[in-house]
């Protein structure tokens, strides 16, 4: 039981930082922390620390408005009361198909600290899964 709420947590984390992203690709795409989209969770976190160019803000928005279909459906699916384990492993395969797509617009500079944010943010992810996130002392 304690593992599907944790599941839950991580799909919960990822769908929410989606439709954020999504939300301000259409306004503003993600900037370095603190910046407009930047420093807050999920997807948006591999960009940490990360000055974007405007062309590289267009492309980030561009690429995040390809996946926005494919994100909103699994979010649905688990809102309706799908398998949240399975829509957490769909939501992993789906970054895994868009994180490369915006490591390649990056400078080598900005891939190195995107490498690492993503890192991170998997080993976060890992930590949740295994019970050691927030709240679970």
């Amino acid at each position: 039981m304690k593992a599907i709420r944790i599941a839950a947590l991580g799909v919960a984390l990822l769908a929410g930082s989606a439709a954020v992203a999504g939300a301000q690709a259409g306004t503003q795409a993600p900037t370095q922390q603190g910046g407009p989209g930047g420093g807050r969770g999920g997807f948006n976190r591999t960009l940490n620390g990360i000055e974007l160019t405007e062309a590289q803000k267009a492309k980030v928005a561009e690429i995040q408005a390809k996946y926005q279909p494919e994100t909103q459906a699994i979010r649905e699916s688990m809102q309706g009361g799908g398998d949240r384990a399975e829509a957490f492993k769909k939501m992993q395969a789906l970054n895994d198909k868009r994180n490369p797509e915006i490591r390649a617009i990056l400078t080598p500079e900005q891939q190195a600290i995107f490498d690492k944010n993503l890192a991170e943010q998997k080993a976060r992810m890992e930590q949740m899964r295994q019970g050691g996130g927030p709240g679970n002392r």
